[in-house]
């Protein structure tokens, strides 16, 4: 199968999933740390089949201060998505992301001794301008409690993805993957010991949405990984992939109604996007 039809099911599964994660969190009901909480171990349980499926493996002791430091950080950033999800537009969120690759290229810069480049900087100056051209309204800009997790989420993200980084050089990725959905899982637990009765009730009868938004997130992880593990580079899926941004603005504007600022999204999605690329 040629990469490129993985790399559109990544951007479609991706798109679709973050409306579906919308529609989750939408119900006055829905609870952000109890639906953090069951993505993670659905995340974890569709993992894992892939994982039966392509061999699993075991990680090495030495990973565990790693394995365990990037699993909070992914308890982190779920939990403030989930919480930002429930407060702002999908199309918002989508745009917000971008300043999780900022962080990326920080922390591997100052960490993994990376290069850091003009291009790169020009790409995350392209990025911070989407992020305001977004939320600027009558000569100032808006920023509320939802925009607020938004960026803790994806600083986490950005900060767990250096770790990622590290380990994965020797490291299967099918089997990391479930492994760390279900870290993040337990450490919300751990965190929020009270919700464990919420939590029981709660997973007698889990959103529907919810599911769809973990199984798609696989397919998307999976869509990416595939074709990198049978040798397509990392950065041809990585560019291509960051259509999600633009693609998801303009299904929430469709599916979700979200069709205010409707021309400002499109341009910050855009921007978004061509910063990553300088960025990657």
């Amino acid at each position: 199968m040629n990469w490129l039809l993985f790399a559109a099911i990544n951007v479609l599964s991706f798109s679709v999933a973050s409306l579906y994660q919308k529609l989750a969190m939408k119900e006055d009901a829905s609870d952000a740390v109890i639906s953090s909480i069951i993505f993670q171990f659905l995340l974890s349980g569709f993992s894992a089949i892939v994982a039966v499926f392509m061999g699993f493996h075991t990680p090495p002791l030495t990973f565990w201060p790693y394995l365990l430091s990037a699993a909070l950080l992914y308890a982190l950033g779920t939990l403030f998505n989930f919480r930002a999800i429930k407060i702002i537009e999908a199309s918002e969120m989508s745009i917000l992301s971008g300043a999780g690759v900022i962080v990326t290229i920080i922390i591997s810069f100052f960490f993994l001794h990376e290069r850091l480049t003009i291009t790169q900087l020009t790409g995350a100056a392209l990025v911070l301008i989407a992020i305001l051209l977004v939320k600027y309204e009558r000569h100032t800009f808006k920023i509320n409690k939802g925009v607020g997790f938004a960026l803790l989420g994806t600083a986490c993200y950005g900060l767990a993805v250096t770790f990622d980084a590290f380990m994965l050089k020797s490291f299967d990725v099918f089997s990391y993957i479930p492994i760390m959905s279900f870290l993040p899982g337990v450490i919300l637990i751990m965190m929020y010991p009270k919700k464990i009765p919420v939590l029981f009730r709660e997973m007698k009868k889990i959103n529907g949405n919810l599911i769809i938004y973990s199984f798609l997130y696989v397919v998307g992880a999976v869509s990416f990984y595939l074709p990198v593990h049978n040798g397509t580079l990392v950065s041809q899926m990585s560019v291509v992939g960051r259509v999600t941004i633009v693609l998801t603005v303009v299904l929430a504007a469709i599916f979700l109604k979200e069709r205010s600022h409707i021309g400002k999204k499109i341009l910050g999605a855009i921007l978004t996007t061509i910063g990553i690329f300088l960025i990657r």
